[in-house]
């Protein structure tokens, strides 16, 4: 009798070591810039991060994601989302902006860009071959159909 009234005393102590920690506040990997009708309000952008944003969710390309997300997107806890993955630094004056899925868990980039921070031009970012191209050349390459 004494070994289960043990047994159950060590149950109870592991369950509630378990719980504290299952309900441990979970911190985001990257920080997260929500997409809205006006980016330029989002609440973790500054005004240079809503500038890269407004470009690029003014290309028609992202109306064609956006389509094709509300298509075939059937979990109402996924949206598209807009982040900053890299901001400017020293002899790189681009904004390296991710499109992608937003999961509760995670973030899925979709597509990439980087924005010039003098004069806001946006360049694609073709992720498989490491290479920049023009709006025009992504365009003409036929990597800008969306599904």
């Amino acid at each position: 009798m004494k070994n289960v009234f043990k047994v159950a005393c060590l149950f109870v102590l592991l369950f509630a070591i378990w719980s504290c920690n299952a309900s441990a506040p979970k911190t985001a990997v990257a920080p997260k810039i929500e997409l809205n009708l006006s980016p330029k309000t989002a609440a973790d952008s500054n005004k240079n991060d809503s500038i890269a944003i407004a470009q690029v969710t003014a290309l028609p390309e992202f109306n064609n994601i956006l389509k094709w997300f509300q298509k075939n997107n059937k979990d109402t806890t996924n949206h598209i989302g807009v982040i900053i993955g890299q901001e400017p630094v020293k002899g790189f004056d681009y904004y390296w902006v991710k499109v992608g899925v937003d999961h509760p868990d995670h973030f899925e980039d979709l597509e990439h860009f980087y924005v010039n921070a003098k004069n806001q031009s946006v360049h694609y970012l073709d992720i498989k071959t490491d290479s920049l191209m023009s709006l025009g050349q992504w365009r003409g390459s036929g990597k800008d159909s969306w599904k």
